[in-house]
């Protein structure tokens, strides 16, 4: 069964809608093989990149002292009763609370901190009055020990140096987080938190990674949490290379006296097993925006939308393929870029910002195709050299260079970056390129086939035709409130091949019957194709109703009783993963292999033959439709 001629762009066999949508609901939660390191700039978290949470254990306070052991890459350090930490083993130090120490420094006074590494030291002024939390928790676990025999994990050229991560990989830290204290800039030798959140994150997503700046680092400014700067030693920063060892940091306040130690933080009580939260409707992140970047028409029947990175090496590859699509399918096919930079490359979230600018001029593509197209050029370059770099090539395009640099660091343009990063988040973007057509994720290969451009051409074809009278312009951020506990809601569906009635059940779903309901009642399946019908599955699929392939949001998956879809004439929605959307789905043979993976909302009480009947378009046949519905209580 296919719902439209996708083949040579998922795969050389015809694709099921219904059986890709099994698949992919298997792979929604998957964490990627390499978790990313936590790192000093841009990038949203996924569950396989943060900080290990710590689990509520009593064995995370003092006693955890007694926990020692070593691994051939993370050695224990020599034991000290002074320096509890530094005795752990790598996981052990993982976990050292569950909950950030209280502050117990002095928050008046500056402090500094000798960090004594395998190159020499290197001698930092931490400043409290800036970011009193921040500095205590550097204070409470140098002093501990936590940071002895650690390495350097992370090197940049000529940007920084990162360590404090007791794993060793930029996944690790304390077992707890601490919220962002973004006050000071990111002049050269200034020591920050590395973090997990972008600019408008404002949740506990540091831990014990810290990271120094070789040079001045303004675009990082706003982002992350600098709590003080580098008084000597900066020629052993530049010396520093992965693997060197962080031997002791040893702490004393800014007149050179001895500080008091921190204790060591008491067992946080266990607390409740979270409660999952309540099922709901929300927008969907892969729907056009008003002022989305669009190359082509803004009125094409089909949508394509690239997460791209514009240091990612497989963006750049697959830019002369999309270039070219575009040339020949900008009538009938509209490309939006959206920008996620990722954290492990270091100029991703300044060049996302200077094409961010250049729009603001009116010459986002512009500078768009130049970065790809002179990206071996620049990716290269020294950081501190980056944004000279992009004023030229900005003005090469003919755009106000100075004027380019003043809006990078604009609010409007972080905030733009970051809310396409946060949209990649919600849309489940793990790398870049990725690539949705019409809200199916392609892989960046399919663009790479010598047959792209008549494939694509086939595939709006077929949903030009799918789609002739569909409710386009009907687009919802969420459904009104439309359904009662304890009614049963009766729809009375016109077809081709003659009427079903259906009856929705609020008990088996409560938030998909409503939003079912309040769409029928605002006539969004009316003139409605069928997109498939597949006797091997035993189930009818109606196709998505309007031209952007949704309502304009989805809802929460919501998981029938066992054995809900073992007998004929169930209703469900079709959906991907945790979420469900409007198609709407009539089985009439068992389809079990549907348990779990679909919601249900009803039950088909008359007119199952005629359902059975319905196809979908095929050849020259325009195929069924659904005409009209109706909706009354029961």
């Amino acid at each position: 069964m296919k719902y439209m001629p996708l083949t040579g762009l998922r795969s050389r066999a015809a694709v099921s809608v219904i059986a890709a949508a099994l698949i992919l609901s298997s792979c929604t939660t998957a964490a990627p093989a390499v978790p990313p390191t936590v790192t000093p700039y841009g990038g949203t978290p996924t569950p396989a990149s943060a900080v290990p949470t710590a689990t509520a254990n009593a064995e995370k306070t003092a006693t955890a002292a007694a926990r020692t052991g070593a691994t051939a890459d993370q050695p224990a350090a020599a034991a000290d009763s002074a320096r509890p930490f530094a005795a752990l083993s790598p996981d052990a130090r993982s976990n050292v609370g569950n909950a950030p120490p209280p502050v117990k420094i002095d928050v008046t006074k500056k402090y500094v901190a000798t960090i004594k590494t395998s190159k020499g030291e290197i001698k930092v002024e931490l400043d409290p009055t800036a970011a009193p939390q921040t500095v205590n928790n550097f204070v409470y676990l140098a002093q501990n020990g936590f940071y002895d025999g650690l390495t350097f994990h992370r090197v940049e050229p000529n940007f920084v140096i990162q360590g404090g991560d007791p794993l060793g990989n930029g996944s690790g830290g304390p077992g707890y987080n601490i919220p962002p204290e973004i006050k000071l800039k990111h002049v050269m030798g200034a020591i920050a938190m590395a973090r997990q959140g972008g600019p408008a994150d404002t949740t506990p997503s540091s831990g014990s990674q810290f990271y120094i700046v070789k040079g001045p680092a303004e675009f990082l400014d706003g982002q992350y949490t600098a709590f003080g700067v580098t008084l000597s030693g900066m020629e052993v920063v530049n010396q520093i290379v992965i693997g060197d060892k962080i031997e002791r940091i040893d702490i004393i306040d800014a007149g050179g006296a001895a500080i008091e130690s921190i204790p060591l933080q008491p067992t946080v009580p266990p607390t409740a097993t979270p409660v999952p939260e309540p099922a709901s409707c929300a927008p969907v992140p892969l729907n056009v925006q008003a002022d989305d970047h669009i190359l082509g028409n803004k009125t094409a029947i089909a949508t394509l939308i690239e997460y791209g990175d514009f240091q990612c090496p497989a963006c750049g590859q697959l830019h002369p393929s999309l270039k070219s699509l575009m040339d020949v399918m900008s009538d009938t096919l509209r490309l939006v870029f959206r920008h996620y930079p990722l954290p492990i490359h270091d100029k991703a979230v300044i060049a996302a910002r200077a094409v961010e600018a250049a729009g603001m001029q009116g010459k986002f593509w512009e500078l768009h195709d130049l970065l790809y197209e002179k990206q071996k050029e620049w990716e290269g370059k020294p950081v501190a050299e980056i944004t000279t770099t992009l004023k030229a090539y900005a003005k090469d395009a003919g755009i106000d260079a100075d004027k380019l640099e003043k809006d990078m660091a604009s609010d409007a343009v972080i905030a733009r970056v970051e809310r396409d990063t946060k949209s990649g988040a919600a849309a489940q973007v793990q790398g870049t390129p990725s690539l949705f057509l019409d809200g199916r994720p392609i892989p960046g290969d399919a663009f790479q086939q010598a047959d792209i451009i008549s494939n694509v051409k086939q595939y709006v074809e077929g949903r030009s035709k799918l789609l002739a009278g569909s409710t386009a312009g009907l687009s919802f951020a969420k459904p009104d409130e439309v359904t009662a506990a304890g009614t049963i809601y009766v729809l009375k569906i016109k077809t081709s091949k003659g009427d079903v009635v259906v009856e929705l059940d609020p008990k088996l779903a409560p938030v998909n019957v409503n939003s079912t309901v309040f769409l029928a009642q605002k006539g969004y399946f009316n003139n409605t194709p069928i997109a498939l019908n597949d006797p091997q599955v035993g189930a009818v699929l109606l196709a998505s109703a309007s031209a952007q392939g949704n309502p304009g949001y989805d809802c929460s998956l919501e998981v029938p009783p066992a054995n809900t879809f073992t007998k004929p004439g169930v209703v469900g929605l079709f959906g991907n993963g945790p979420r469900s959307n409007a198609q709407i789905i009539f089985t009439y043979t068992n389809t079990q292999v549907f348990e779990g993976r679909f919601t249900a909302i009803g039950q088909v009480v008359e007119g199952l033959d005629k359902v059975q009947a319905l196809q979908a378009p095929a050849g020259e046949s325009k195929g069924d439709q659904i005409i009209s519905v109706e909706v009354s209580k029961k």
